[in-house]
């Protein structure tokens, strides 16, 4: 093939996994695959291995650009894969936040073509958007938030470049985000309320004041810590964060707020279990703010999840299951912001 790497699963070569594994020559006797995952940026493969010596994993996860030109154009526009091969080859294995080990990342120029050979993390399972999450998948992820939110490298933030793909996605969302949203709230008409729908439009009104807010304390952030992009053990216990194509310079609370706001299907528990979350999650970061300070950012970005779900609808393949997470996306944080009076602080 022309190119360094493989981006389909059918050109991934047994030369090139030896290579990558660095094992002898005609040491992999065979090489099969078979998709994973419910990513609608990237396609995602399982890579099962028969080895005929050496110590080299039996299966690993292959993370491929997009069989479908709009979600790999979008992912392009907004440098989507280039912060993810970013993240696995050059802060995962310096950070203490779960993450699969990476075993090859690697991205041409164009940011269409990439391909990154990750460590599978089966047993463990992706968590349901739709079903919502359990308190102790909630607890156990913020745990690693404080985790990511705690690391600094050592070298400095501006030596990531890939960490400021956020600073020029900003305008290109508020863009976005002004000319889409009739298209989306005619599409969610009859998934969404009209009061989340209007609460909306109010959000997309003053959206250039919740772009323009500056932490105090930049980190390190997810960007989409939501459950889909969440691997979890049998007993709850996270297994691993995926799916870091958001990754870059933010607030701590857009990964805080946007995770609470879109994991809990009922209400009412949000509500009763949010302080705690919010002070427990502080009590692990190192140089946190205060819970005052931090609640109130925490309120603001309540609408995290809910400009995602409109900005990612407009931008991905389209399917049915796709508009019902958008949708759940939407309406959970949505409530949350409600009940938060989060409009009153943009």
């Amino acid at each position: 093939m022309s190119r360094r790497f493989p981006v389909r699963p059918e050109e991934f070569e047994i030369a090139f996994i030896e290579q990558v594994f660095d094992a002898a020559p005609g040491s992999l006797k065979s090489l099969t695959h078979e998709p994973v995952g419910t990513g609608q940026v990237c396609d995602s493969y399982r890579f099962t291995c028969d080895w005929s010596g050496g110590d080299h994993p039996a299966t690993f996860i292959a993370k491929c650009p997009s069989a479908d030109p709009t979600s790999r154009a979008a992912a392009a526009f907004f440098h989507l894969y280039d912060m993810e091969v970013g993240w696995y080859r050059d802060v995962a294995d310096h950070c203490k936040a779960l993450c699969p080990g990476s075993y090859h990342a690697d991205i041409a120029e164009n940011e269409q073509e990439f391909v990154l050979l990750l460590e599978d993390m089966a047993p463990a399972s992706q968590g349901d958007q739709l079903a919502g999450a359990s308190l102790n998948q909630v607890r156990t992820t913020l745990a690693e938030a404080a985790a990511l939110h705690s690391f600094e490298p050592e070298a400095g933030f501006d030596n990531l470049p890939w960490l400021h793909h956020g600073d020029s996605n900003s305008e290109l969302l508020e863009n976005s985000l002004s000319a889409g949203y009739p298209v989306f709230r005619e599409r969610f008409s009859s998934l969404l309320s009209p009061d989340i729908l209007d609460l909306g439009q109010q959000l997309v009104d003053r959206i250039s004041a919740y772009i323009a807010f500056q932490p105090d304390q930049p980190a390190i952030t997810h960007g989409d810590m939501r459950l889909d992009n969440i691997l979890f053990h049998d007993d709850g216990h996270i297994a691993a964060l995926v799916d870091w194509q958001t990754c870059s310079l933010g607030n701590p609370a857009h990964d805080v707020a946007y995770l609470i706001g879109t994991s809990f299907a009922d209400p009412a528990a949000r509500r009763e279990h949010e302080e705690q979350l919010v002070r427990e999650y502080l009590d692990r970061r190192t140089n946190a703010p205060d819970f005052d300070a931090f609640w109130v950012e925490y309120r603001r970005y309540a609408f995290s999840g809910f400009i995602m779900a409109i900005n990612a609808s407009l931008h991905v393949e389209r399917t049915e299951r796709g508009d019902r997470m958008f949708a759940a996306m939407a309406e959970r944080p949505a409530h949350m912001a409600m009940e938060l009076d989060s409009l009153s602080l943009l």
